[in-house]
């Protein structure tokens, strides 16, 4: 069974032309495929070439606008806030912070990477638009500071569906996004998100050149205060399977 899809977004029954994914200047993109080489270096970043890991990267914004073009890079409802749970070597958080003008909010609860993300983004020139915090995620979304408080949150090789959108719930904004990397043959992963009480009201999954990624909608109630829950809580009973 394919998961619920929000009409409103779906672009009726007509093909709609696949919105391509923001473009790096030379001079950003130099600087950017040179941090991450060292994030691949310190073990940060999983291998292959790092021009690849940018384009996943960015691929992650050509989703969300497929989803809903309005909140497009440039639109006038383009994320002014995204945080990058698990952000670890900084993809995709560091590429969506090169490609917009957007505030990042970079989580991990890894000090050595935070440490490492603080310097990467100085290194970047948008430090000024970069907030690390150096936490576990569910914790990030239970902090007034950050809970729902992102338009878009991304994940990139954090979790299983179920902890990813449970901790994501804590930081996205009623009626934000979520997107999530997929891998190539994902099946029905996210089969039970609807049903599942942290409110999530549809899922949208986007195959493009850049990679897979799953479109997790958020509703418009508010999310009950025990969301997101401990990471033992999540693990002992996950909110779907």
């Amino acid at each position: 069974m394919n998961p619920p899809i929000d009409e409103s977004t779906s672009g009726a029954n007509e093909p709609r032309l696949q919105p391509g994914p923001p473009v790096l200047d030379d001079e950003g993109e130099g600087r950017l495929l040179e941090v991450l080489n060292d994030a691949q270096r310190l073990g940060f970043l999983g291998r292959g070439p790092v021009e690849r890991h940018v384009s996943h990267g960015l691929g992650f914004a050509a989703a969300w606008a497929e989803v809903d073009p309005t909140m497009a890079m440039g639109a006038d409802r383009s994320p002014r806030r995204i945080a990058d749970v698990g952000s670890g070597g900084g993809v995709p958080g560091l590429v969506l912070a090169m490609a917009s003008e957007a505030h990042l909010v970079l989580v991990d609860n890894k000090t050595r990477r935070t440490d490492w993300l603080s310097e990467a983004a100085y290194r970047l020139g948008v430090d000024d638009r970069v907030s690390v915090v150096a936490r576990p995620a569910e914790e990030a979304g239970q902090d007034p500071e950050w809970r729902g408080s992102c338009d878009v949150v991304v994940a990139r090789s954090f979790a299983g569906p179920a902890p990813t959108a449970e901790c994501a719930a804590g930081l996205v904004r009623r009626g934000g996004l979520v997107v999530v990397s997929e891998p190539p043959e994902a099946g029905d992963r996210w089969a039970g998100l609807v049903s599942a009480q942290i409110g999530y009201q549809a899922v949208r999954l986007v195959d493009r050149p850049e990679g897979h990624y799953a479109v997790l909608i958020a509703g418009g109630a508010p999310l009950e205060a025990r969301f997101p829950r401990t990471w033992a809580a999540q693990k002992k009973r996950p909110m779907f399977t």
